[in-house]
């Protein structure tokens, strides 16, 4: 069985991070292996905020993971801090990982997570950047209201950054785009539900179908259809938003 890994945050809930990353690693036949940045505190209402690891932490994690596992896809999402972000992107180098980096800029209620800074150069070396439309704002520095809009985001992006975008369209009708050598559009119906960790799912799915030798626009559409089935099994447990189950 391919084995992967996910760097990122604790969530208590179970609908994203780490936690989330490895049961959809496991729905979709692929071995999930996770190492934790940070410790989050939030429920189905809201994000009120982390802790950090120490960076120390974070390594020992990886190299002891790596010393007896060939892992060659790796997720990363929430960095924590600086101090780790250096780490992530020395091992990055050391390991040769294929590396999907999930922005993860804001929480749904707002609440900050990773910095800018934090993640600039990490972007840089990874293969594929997966923005929300908010993120894709921020990271290509232009209002975004409608699909002409995310086109050109898109390639701002794939372009200042020299890697492979996908900006997931679940702000604006349900259409998700790939910034590769061409672009390739993925529309499902929007079912207008306030979920819990799509964006989690959707960025460990897409891993998932990579390591199971996919290339990646059909894992880019797989992946797509994956959230797509598990947005409409998802669960009113308490709290503002749904979760996947």
């Amino acid at each position: 069985m391919n084995i992967v890994l996910s760097i990122g945050g604790f969530d208590p809930t179970a609908g994203a991070g780490v936690l989330r990353d490895v049961l959809t690693f496991r729905k979709i036949g692929v071995y999930g292996f996770a190492v934790i940045t940070a410790v989050t505190f939030q429920n189905l209402s809201g994000f009120y905020g982390f802790h950090a690891l120490r960076g120390e932490d974070v390594k020992r994690q990886i190299e002891n993971v790596m010393e007896e596992n060939k892992i060659r896809y790796v997720k990363v999402s929430m960095v924590g801090n600086g101090e780790i972000s250096r780490i992530l992107e020395e091992k990055i180098g050391e390991y040769g990982w294929y590396v999907v980096f999930d922005p993860l800029l804001y929480a749904k209620n707002g609440y900050p997570l990773n910095r800018m800074e934090d993640i600039e150069r990490i972007m840089k070396i990874s293969n594929v950047i997966v923005p929300n439309v908010p993120e894709a704002e921020i990271l290509s520095g232009m209002k975004i209201e409608n699909s002409e809009d995310v086109v050109e985001a898109g390639w701002k992006i794939r372009e200042k950054y020299g890697v492979k975008v996908i900006i997931k369209g679940g702000h604006l009708e349900g259409e998700d785009y790939l910034f590769g050598e061409k672009l390739v559009r993925m529309k499902m119906k929007h079912l207008g539900k306030i979920v819990h960790g799509t964006g989690c799912v959707y960025s460990s799915a897409l891993l998932g179908y990579l390591a199971h030798g996919y290339s990646l626009e059909k894992a880019f559409k797989r992946a797509r259809e994956f959230l797509q089935g598990e947005i409409e099994k998802s669960l009113k447990l308490g709290g503002e938003y749904e979760v996947l189950p």
